[in-house]
């Protein structure tokens, strides 16, 4: 499998605006300039991207690059292109779990968030961020660009024919009603597209509940669920198109 994306900065921020993984055949290896060719058109999207994960936001580091230093710190100069990425991470999971049913076909991940930093979820940010998704729609002005940072939830068209919802559990519609309410507008388009819906749970919380609350664990998840979460996002892939699966 290769990972690709699009790199962009802002106000010395990085963001991760488009990113596909391809699940190679056997012995090949495709270049980033073949990527965009897969995705040309809308006929190449519908025939070569299989289905759309749904993630917080991105984890990533280019190819040839240290995962463990700030990238706006190395010699990094490919913005707005499409280069490869390093395979590492909660990219491992899906990975190893949809290897087979989507070999020689796309992937497309997707963000709440695109900025590519860890940790935040944290208050501070998710209160900039609420901010921001309140006047999203609005003339004003956000904090974060909103074409870089944001989805276009209102008019939002999910690639391939499933949609896996790998968000976390962590959204708080009390505390953050507008990343509650942006969250729910993907998803609900989601469905009324009529896309085949697939995602991890808790049991305990059930799976309508889960869906109520938006709550769909993610491998990017430090907890002691983490091994289950992982399990049960590979069990889910077992069919095709995946299906919801809970964890204990």
């Amino acid at each position: 499998m290769q990972y690709f994306g699009i790199l962009e900065t802002k106000y010395e921020e990085l963001f991760v605006t488009s990113s596909f993984m391809y699940f190679n055949r056997e012995e090949e290896t495709i270049t980033a300039k073949e990527l965009k060719q897969l995705i040309k058109t809308n006929k190449d999207r519908k025939k070569n991207i299989a289905g759309t994960i749904f993630l917080y936001n991105p984890i990533v580091t280019p190819v040839g690059f240290d995962s463990n230093k700030i990238l706006l710190e190395q010699d990094f100069d490919q913005f707005g292109e499409y280069i490869e990425l390093k395979s590492e991470n909660y990219i491992t999971t899906f990975k190893q779990a949809m290897a087979k049913q989507c070999e020689g076909k796309l992937v497309e991940i997707k963000n709440l968030f695109n900025l590519n930093e860890e940790h935040i979820d944290a208050s501070q940010l998710l209160m900039k961020f609420n901010s921001d998704l309140e006047t999203y729609n609005s003339a004003q002005n956000t904090e974060f660009d909103r074409d870089i940072m944001y989805l276009d939830a209102q008019n939002i068209i999910p690639a391939g024919k499933f949609v896996f919802f790998a968000w976390g559990e962590k959204i708080n519609p009390k505390e953050f009603p507008y990343i509650n309410d942006y969250a729910r507008l993907i998803f609900d388009r989601t469905v009324q597209m009529g896309k085949k819906v697939a995602f991890v749970y808790k049991k305990e919380k059930t799976l309508d509940g889960s869906i109520e609350y938006l709550q769909f664990a993610s491998p990017t998840q430090y907890s002691k669920y983490k091994h289950a979460i992982n399990h049960s996002i590979k069990k889910s892939f077992e069919t095709n198109p995946p299906i919801p699966i809970g964890y204990e």
